[in-house]
């Protein structure tokens, strides 16, 4: 709303036309109207408008008291003047009162500060220069009482000056938030701000110091309040510092910050103010919770950026994520997310926090005496979290571009990023792609921690049987750390809920290889697993249930033949008890557009848990699975491929198809009678690459960092759940 610049009118002006307004509006021939005025302070003002208006004035300290009135009036109604204001100066607070007020009339709430808010045509709260709950006090409502009669009035910004300087509300408060900016600069005023400084303890004020040195010297003391309470000694600042308030200074500021939930002012203590003080202090990690002074902020990066760079990782992550944890209370964030809207002081702190976990993580991954299926999708301590990390690094974007010029930050961190989420990770993506290939030669994979997808229908064939209801998601692309953190947010949203209450159950497979979406789709439709094939026909690789070729028609036949609705954009598939829902969007994201693509599968993710817990929560189901096809690699931006000359047969850009395959060639060579127990659906020989930047030539396919067809764990280790509605 735009702040009209000069009050419309006088107080008793505006009293008199709500009054008119509300008479007007009276629902009958007979109005009575209650003012509530907290305070007191506008009786003589509402009195000289109901005589301006001819109406009766009626005041009472009680509302009850108005029965006696009204008694007083006659038998009846009809005995009481047409119009009458009944005067109460105080708030409601809850209290009973004559009810029939509110057939005859109605009722006014406003305190002499909302009606002179009313003047300016703004929000009660944007009258005082200074946010405060305290009430208003006998010389604030007089101010507004003597400039606000007559026919001259002040502008908004005059008014706001004289309410601070002459009522002495918040000094201290206005010039931490905003400086000097609408308080007036003559000599006078300028030394009762001074004054008033002085008055509330602010140390070290010269009778010559213009505003701006004032407001300086302010934001040092509060500063310094700040940093003794997070642990400074305070004989470390100067004397005069030293042995002032410095605890009624950091109150002060604590409460300035809190009411700030933009950037801009957390920012003006983000300017440097102690630097001297601060390379004083042995151990900074001692002061990580004092969220102010951009000097302690630099010191605290450059002891951070020496420690990763010792490789003292987990220092490192814990000393972030202290750091961002701190500097999110102190400004009142900590119950919201941190995004691209959070301040970048916040932002770079949680980002060193997840580097420094994500080195951690490049270190460890591999020093495990266990299965690279384990060393990849064990929920706590898997490789798969490294994925997810990069994805989730990727989407925090750079933080450290809106820091001042001269923290040390901006290099660092984007050093670091750039070869954590390029260089080591594309290491790291071919070591596991090695220990893959090991395995899937040897047929080293499936046990009791990992499953075949091929099994999953016949593994929960009683509870999709005929005449049980459950919903079923067929979610395109879903890879493996996505459908970890959709099953996190379906049990967050469960624990927070008062009308649904959830398990989710996870359990890993073995997607069918290749693992694109004609072949990961038809592994997960209903049938024993023995009626599933992949085989080479004409020259094309297909899949076949009991002999026929699916494809996505026949998968939705196959499904209505078993009893399953097949729900669309139509809202009626949904009111069957079997539904079957399929979601390829993921996969549209990679094959159509690369563009700021982390995000979208992040946002992704909480769109289908909001989906799948609404559609279970308003539904008559109790029972939900969600199934993938296949996952995905996604490169750094940078990344270079190597395509290969594939020989004859079907191919595409993750895997070559043919009769007569040998056995030399990169990736991996798989059929089905060389390890049956796992690909005894393969009736043909395939090769899947596993080097992250080998592909095939292919005719048509441009160069894209999203890919799948391989045999990654990424694009084929997969998670399946199970969702289950107490």
């Amino acid at each position: 709303m735009t702040k009209t610049s000069r009050a419309r009118h006088s107080l008793r002006e505006e009293a008199q036309e709500v009054l008119r307004q509300h008479f007007e509006s009276a629902p009958g021939p007979r109005s009575r109207f209650l003012w509530w005025d907290a305070g007191g302070h506008l009786r003589d003002v509402v009195r000289r408008a109901c005589q301006e208006l001819d109406v009766p004035f009626v005041e009472e300290e009680h509302p009850l008291a108005f029965r006696q009135w009204v008694a007083e009036q006659g038998a009846s109604p009809s005995d009481e003047p047409d119009e009458v204001v009944w005067y109460v100066p105080d708030a409601p607070r809850d209290r009973d009162w004559f009810r029939d007020v509110r057939h005859m009339g109605g009722i006014v709430e406003k305190s002499i500060e909302d009606l002179a808010a009313d003047l300016y045509g703004i929000k009660t709260w944007q009258l005082r220069i200074s946010t405060t709950d305290r009430p208003v006090s006998d010389r604030l409502a007089a101010i507004l009482l003597d400039n606000l009669r007559g026919s001259s009035h002040p502008t908004l910004q005059q008014l706001q000056g004289r309410l601070v300087i002459q009522a002495d509300e918040g000094i201290i408060e206005y010039l931490l938030r905003d400086g000097w900016q609408m308080l007036p600069r003559t000599g006078d005023k300028v030394e009762t701000v001074r004054s008033l400084l002085e008055d509330r303890g602010v140390p070290g004020l010269s009778s010559d110091e213009d505003p701006e040195a004032m407001v300086d010297a302010v934001r040092h003391w509060a500063v310094a309040g700040w940093l003794s309470q997070a642990g400074m000694p305070d004989k470390a600042f100067p004397d005069a510092i030293a042995d002032s308030d410095l605890g009624y200074a950091y109150r002060r500021l604590k409460a300035v910050l809190r009411e700030d939930l933009q950037s801009k002012m957390f920012g003006t203590y983000q300017h440097r103010y102690w630097d001297e003080v601060i390379d004083q202090i042995e151990d900074p990690w001692t002061l990580t919770k004092c969220p102010v002074d951009g000097a302690l902020d630099e010191r605290l990066w450059m002891e951070w950026a020496a420690d990763f760079e010792a490789e003292r990782f987990e220092a490192c992550r814990e000393h972030a994520a202290e750091r961002s944890d701190a500097l999110r209370e102190h400004t009142g964030r900590q119950d919201e997310s941190v995004d691209k809207g959070t301040p970048p002081w916040i932002r770079v702190w949680r980002q060193a926090a997840a580097l420094a976990d994500l080195a951690h993580r490049y270190e460890t991954w591999d020093q495990r005496d266990a299965p690279v299926h384990t060393l990849y999708a064990d929920r706590e301590e898997g490789s798969w979290q490294i994925d997810a990390a990069v994805r989730r690094i990727i989407v925090s974007g750079t933080p450290e571009q809106e820091l001042p010029s001269g923290h040390p930050a901006r290099e660092s961190l984007a050093y670091h990023r750039e070869r954590l989420v390029e260089t080591e990770y594309l290491d790291y993506l071919r070591d596991l792609g090695n220990e893959m290939e090991t395995a899937l030669a040897q047929g080293d994979l499936v046990d009791d921690n990992l499953s075949s997808a091929v099994h999953f229908w016949s593994d929960h064939e009683k509870e999709l049987g005929a005449g049980n209801e459950a919903l079923f998601f067929y979610l395109d692309a879903l890879r493996l750390d996505l459908a970890r953190e959709l099953a996190d947010q379906l049990q967050a949203r469960s624990d927070d809920s008062d009308e649904l209450d959830l398990n989710v159950e996870e359990s890993s497979r073995l997607g069918v290889l290749p693992s694109e979406t004609e072949f990961g789709m038809a592994a997960v439709l209903p049938g024993r697993p023995k009626s599933y094939e992949v085989r080479l026909d004409n020259g094309a690789l297909n899949a076949y249930r009991n002999g026929s070729p699916l494809n996505a028609d026949k998968r939705r036949k196959l499904l209505e033949e078993e009893g399953w609705a097949v729900a669309s954009d139509d809202p009626s598939g949904w009111s069957q008890t079997r539904v079957a829902y399929y979601s390829k969007e993921i996969d549209d994201y990679g094959e159509a557009s690369m563009q700021d693509i982390e995000r979208r599968l992040a946002e992704r993710v909480r769109t289908l848990a909001d989906e799948i817990f609404d559609r279970i929560r308003k539904g008559d189901w109790n029972r939900a699975y969600v199934v993938t096809d296949h996952g995905f690699v996604l490169l750094p931006e940078d990344a270079q491929f190597e395509d290969l000359t594939p020989p004859g047969g079907d191919v595409k850009r993750r895997r070559v198809a043919a009769e007569d395959l040998s056995d030399d060639g990169p990736g991996v060579l798989l059929t089905g009678e060389r390890v049956p127990e796992l690909f005894s659906y393969l009736s043909s020989p395939v090769r899947l690459l596993l080097d992250p930047q080998h592909r095939f030539k292919k005719q048509g396919i441009p160069d894209s960092r999203y890919y799948h067809g391989g045999a990654l764990p990424q694009e084929c280790i997969l998670s399946f759940l199970k969702i289950e509605a107490a």
